[in-house]
């Protein structure tokens, strides 16, 4: 990048199928930026080897509502009867130091920082795969949701494998595509920094700027 070009820092969106290796992603985008991952809050229990302040910030429904009302969220919702939500500092603290920002989050929530944050840049991770890319989404979701999960009711076993139709369905309303292949994280990563290297310096992309906080269905 010349020393003519001003330096923009980013908020990334990043969301996908579950098995797609979002979090792979996240780690290798950190270990080569250092960017900032925006910390989701809720009121359900840790789970083994959760780390408070690192997976989530863990409080209680009473002080999650409270910042419900104070509004300090940037986004919320009920997820499978839990509370979770990220919270404003999250993304404009960072910002304020310069600081790049990712966010990992769903199809839905996906969908609300397009319309809350301006400026940010979206990006869907999708498998590669010999089935249709519902087929192929929907067997690795399946054996990562039954192998957390070996006792989870075929309901919401469904629910989850449904959502797989609705990222797919997503994605051409998303800045860029990237296609993480078996074995081919390595690429994957490197794909997202030069994402990031052009939009640093995108003319036409604005700051990006929170808007009003807003729940979301």
């Amino acid at each position: 990048m010349s020393t003519g070009q001003k330096r923009t820092p980013l908020v990334l969106i990043l969301h996908g199928p579950s098995g797609v290796g979002k979090e792979s992603v996240i780690e290798g985008l950190q270990r080569e930026l250092g960017i900032h991952r925006a910390t989701s809050t809720t009121d359900r229990l840790p789970r083994e080897n959760e780390r408070d302040g690192i997976d989530y910030h863990f409080v209680s429904s009473e002080e999650f509502e409270r910042r419900i009302a104070a509004g300090a969220f940037a986004e919320y919702a009920r997820v499978y009867e839990d509370w979770k939500g990220l919270e404003r500092r999250e993304i404009e603290g960072p910002l304020r130091r310069g600081q790049d920002v990712i966010i990992r989050t769903d199809v839905k929530g996906a969908r609300h920082w397009r319309q809350t944050l301006e400026g940010a840049v979206s990006i869907v991770i999708i498998a590669a795969g010999h089935k249709t890319p519902a087929e192929y989404h929907k067997t690795i979701t399946r054996a990562r949701i039954v192998g957390r999960e070996p006792d989870i009711p075929l309901a919401k076993l469904q629910t989850r494998l449904d959502e797989v139709d609705e990222e797919l369905a997503d994605v051409e309303h998303n800045d860029y595509v990237v296609v993480n292949h078996h074995n081919g994280l390595d690429s994957a990563v490197l794909e997202i920094l030069a994402i990031i290297e052009y939009e640093r310096v995108n003319p036409l992309r604005p700051a990006p700027h929170l808007l009003e906080p807003a729940g979301r269905a």
